[in-house]
This record gives structure tokens, C-alpha cells and sequence, in this order.
């Protein structure tokens, strides 16, 4: 790019003079006071210039060093995460929001146990008091169980006996009644209308007999009158009481047995059935009632494990300091702090369990994280020490060495790397969070043949031979092998191949030309 600007640069200064000599050499001079004469065109020579020669570099002895230059942070030693992780609070645990009431500012100092975050409390304490009142009434439930338990285990034998005793009494029923008692009523029915009309024949009777007694004899007629009308009237009741007798003889014989033999052959079956049922459920009642016992101790102790849960989750929702130190917003990333986080812990914002939303930092100790590109990466090993740049002090020089350095990537050709420091008395105020700048040499010659990167080729063959260019009398450029050692951005060392005071070329004839060396004018033709 130098190159082309600078050759086109001498290409406009040589059109520049082209054209004033083509101007003076078409114009004739006249002298003053005469008259012009002609004289003949001349064609004006071409200039020679001398092939200009390839720039070059002298071999000089001198220090040879390689420098890494790494741009890091400063990160604290001992670092306290804060968030908040409920057991049965939070959207993830069945539980309410995790709303935002108030926190501390960035960079606020703290002692231990201060409190730094609030989770607004309202929907978790009326959770906690309703689960204290189903608590209490899960308590009187189970104690009325245990007291009805024991006495449903007493009452199952009687229940079962009492069960069978009316399957047993049914059964007699029944056949005291087909085998005796219908038989019995029939006959009761039948005799008591017999019986109602043999009284309607005796009284019948009877009246006949006092008519004719009383005719033949010379008796009073009020005492005649008296004795038959009462005659008359028993046997208008022997009468009466027939038809009764047959009206329930019809009612008993009709009616009444069919009825009493249905109901005695239903409450047979009826006992039967009960007795079966008895003795099928009321063990399983008896087992039903164990087992809810059991049920109810069982959310007693799980409500109260949740309700013992959310208390811890309740004191957890107010975030302390579990030591001394600076709050941060966030989570620290490899020493970097996240944009924004301030932003997000806002009143009312939402936040999510187990995510970071604080870090109280110790200030001391302090270290340095940086990215170390691959290319550095085989200059960089355990122990080796660089100066350090804080930031801040652009003047203050300290001592950092490496401790480690990652053997995968973080990024792209990204290794992550940590550096101790020594911070002696009388340094500036750092803090995490802060940069620095840490400059490395891994390698240091005092004297040492050291030459530019760009004159030093590879063979087209085989690219682990390097060689560099000398001019030759006759301007070929002479090859010779040569053997480097360490690299660094600029300069390549020479370890075999080169004196001091020797000359290279510092680029292949043919493949450039350096803009600061005059062209060869144009020849300059005849308009």
C-alpha cells in the first residue's frame, strides 16, 4: 500500500516536468530589441537515471527480546455468591413469585450477617398461616381418629355377631311361620267365624224359644217386652260380630299371610345379605380407618415438613452478608461484571431461584484474569513474572506472575489465564473489577543477530529452511541459508548464517519497490 502511493506520487512528478520541458522546448528565446529568428526544433535528450537500488539492512549485535502484552482485570480472591434457592417457595417449587423489594446499592460496603436483598414477604407468610390452621385441624382429626379406632375394633365382633343373630332370627321366622304360624292364624279365622256363628244360632235360638214361652204363659207384657228386645239385641251383635269374624278371616287368609310371608322371606334374604356384608367390610372399614389414620399423620408430618420449609425459605428471602465486604450487582464472569444488572434489581422485578444476584467481593486478595491469544500461548509458563499496569495508575509498576493457564479455550483462540500479584505498600487503591495491562518477556538476549521478519524467506520446498538475501556485485542477490531462533512481532533471531556488519536485502527483488526511491523519468517525445 506504502509502495503504490509512492509510486504514484513520482508518477504525477514526473508528468509535472515532463510537460514544463516539453513547454520550454517548444518556445523559442528572442532576444530584446531584435527581430525573432527562426531556428530549428531540437529534440530534447532523454535522462538517464542509475537502477535504484533494493533497500537493505545491516547486521548489528544487540538485545533480542520477546514481548507479551496481555490486557486483564483484576479479580478478588475470595468472592461470596447471594441467591436465593427456596424449598417450597418460588415458581419451580409450587410456590408463589419471587418479587423484588428492596436491595443495597452497587459498591455498598458490609459487614457480616447485614442484610443486602428483601423478597416482598406478603403471599409467603399468608401461605405459612394457612398452613398453620389445616395443621391444627389435620391435629383434631387425627386425635378423634385414634379415639374412634379403638372403639370400631371393639364394636366389629358385637356388629359381626349382631349381624349374624338377625340372619339367624329371620331364618326361624320364616320357618316358624311356614311350618306353624300361617297354618295356626288360617285356623284361628276360620274358628272365630265358626265361633260368631254358632253364637248368631244360639242367639237365634234362644229368641225363639222366649217367643213361644211367652205365648203359652200369662207373664206381664212389660217384662215380656224387655226380655225379648234384649234378646233381640244379642243377636243382632252375634251378627254383627260374624260378619266381623269373616271380614278378618277374608283380610288374614287374603291379605295379612301373604304379606307377613313376603316380609319374613325378604328379611330373611335382607339378613342373609347383611351378614354377608358384615362379615366382608366391616374388616375392610376397620382397615379403611387404620390406613386413614395413617393418611392423616402422614400429611400432618408432610404439611409440616413444607410448612417447616417454608419458614427456612421465609428467613432465606431476606439475603445477608455472609461475610465482610464490597457488594456487587451480579455474578462475576472470569472478572468481568455483567451490563445492566443494577438495572434488573429493581423494586418489583422479578427474579428467578438459584440465580445470582449478588457477590459480596473481599478486596483482598486480589489477582488477574486475561485472555491469552494462542499465538502466546507456548511463550507463557508457571511462574514466569511481567510487570503490571494498573489502570488507574498508569505510573505504579507491580510484580504479576503466572499461575495458570487454561489448556482448552474459552473462545476462538481464547485462553483463559490467572496471574498472582504482589501488591506492596504504597500502591494505588485497586478493586475488582478494575484493568491492567501486563507486559511479559519470556525471552531476553543481551547480544544476539536479530533482522527484520520480513527479510527472512522460506524455501518453496520446505518452509522449516529459512534463508535471507545479500546483494552481489553484479545486482543478483545472493541466497544464503541461515538457521533462526526465537520470534518476536517484528524481528527474528539468528542464530547461525549471518556476521555483524554484513548487509541483506530486506525484500526480493522483483516484489516491491520502496515509494521513497526516484523512478526513471519518461522520455519526453515531439508534439
Amino acid at each position: 500500500m506504502l509502495n503504490g502511493t509512492r509510486l504514484l506520487a513520482c508518477l504525477v512528478l514526473a508528468g509535472l516536468i515532463a510537460g514544463y520541458s516539453l513547454t520550454a522546448a517548444t518556445q523559442p528565446t528572442v532576444a530584446p530589441d531584435q527581430p525573432k529568428a527562426e531556428k530549428p526544433t531540437e529534440t530534447p535528450k532523454k535522462p538517464t537515471t542509475a537502477a535504484p537500488k533494493p533497500p537493505t539492512h545491516k547486521v548489528e549485535k544487540g538485545p533480542f527480546k520477546v514481548e507479551v502484552t496481555l490486557k486483564g482485570v483484576f479479580e478478588a480472591e475470595h468472592m461470596a455468591e447471594l441467591s436465593i434457592s427456596p424449598e417450597a417457595w418460588g415458581p419451580q417449587a409450587g410456590g408463589g413469585p419471587l418479587v423484588l423489594k428492596k436491595v443495597v446499592e452497587h459498591g455498598t460496603a458490609v459487614r457480616q450477617g447485614d442484610p443486602v436483598l428483601w423478597i416482598d414477604t406478603e403471599k409467603i407468610d399468608q401461605t405459612i398461616r394457612d398452613l398453620e390452621t389445616d395443621r391444627r385441624l389435620t391435629e383434631v382429626a387425627i386425635r378423634l381418629a385414634e379415639e374412634e379406632l379403638p372403639i370400631l375394633e371393639k364394636a366389629m365382633p358385637q356388629e359381626l355377631a349382631a349381624a349374624e343373630r338377625a340372619r339367624r332370627f329371620a331364618d326361624e321366622d320364616l320357618k316358624k311361620f311356614l311350618e306353624q304360624d300361617r297354618a295356626l292364624m288360617e285356623k284361628i279365622a276360620n274358628f272365630q267365624v265358626k265361633r260368631a256363628n254358632d253364637w248368631v244360632e244360639y242367639e237365634r235360638e234362644e229368641l225363639r224359644q222366649l217367643e213361644k214361652m211367652y205365648r203359652s204363659k200369662d207373664l206381664t207384657e212389660e217384662t215380656e217386652e224387655i226380655i225379648l228386645k234384649r234378646q233381640r239385641n244379642y243377636l243382632e251383635a252375634a251378627i254383627f260380630y260374624l260378619k266381623l269374624a269373616e271380614i278378618y278371616r277374608d283380610e288374614t287368609i287374603k291379605i295379612d299371610l301373604p304379606r307377613r310371608d313376603l316380609m319374613l322371606r325378604e328379611n330373611a334374604d335382607k339378613t342373609a345379605l347383611a351378614l354377608d356384608k358384615a362379615r366382608t367390610t366391616l374388616p375392610l372399614q376397620l382397615n379403611q380407618k387404620r390406613l386413614a389414620l395413617e393418611k392423616l399423620k402422614y400429611e400432618r408430618d408432610k404439611a409440616g415438613e413444607r410448612l417447616a420449609k417454608l419458614k427456612r425459605d421465609r428467613e432465606a428471602l431476606t439475603i445477608k452478608s455472609p461475610t465482610d465486604g464490597i457488594v456487587y450487582h451480579g455474578r462475576c464472569v472470569r472478572g468481568q461484571w455483567p451490563a445492566g444488572a443494577s438495572d434488573r434489581l429493581r423494586r418489583g422485578g422479578m427474579v428467578q431461584p438459584d440465580e445470582v444476584l449478588l457477590t459480596v467481593v473481599q478486596t483482598k486478595p486480589l489477582f488477574v484474569r486475561a485472555e491469552v491469544e494462542e499465538k502466546d500461548l507456548h511463550h507463557l509458563h508457571d511462574g514466569l513474572k511481567g510487570k503490571l499496569t494498573p489502570t488507574t495508575a498508569p505510573d505504579a509498576r507491580l510484580t504479576a506472575r503466572v499461575e495458570k493457564v487454561s489448556l482448552v479455550p474459552v473462545g476462538p483462540g481464547k485462553f483463559d489465564a490467572r496471574f498472582a500479584v504482589e501488591v506492596g505498600d504504597g500502591a494505588p487503591t485497586l478493586m475488582p473489577g478494575m484493568g491492567c495491562s501486563i507486559k511479559f518477556i519470556p525471552y531476553l538476549k543481551e547480544q544476539a543477530i536479530s533482522v527484520p521478519a520480513s527479510a527472512v524467506f522460506t524455501d518453496d520446498l520446505d518452509d522449516e529452511k529459512h534463508y535471507v538475501l545479500l546483494p552481489g556485485k553484479d545486482g543478483k542477490p545472493i541466497r544464503r541459508p541461515v538457521v533462526v531462533g526465537k520470534k518476536s512481532d517484528r524481528k527474528v533471531e539468528i542464530v547461525e548464517g549471518l556476521q555483524e556488519g554484513e548487509e541483506i536485502l530486506l525484500e526480493k527483488p522483483g516484489e516491491g519497490r520502496r515509494a521513497d526511491l526516484p523512478l526513471p523519468l519518461p522520455a519526453l517525445g515531439k508534439e
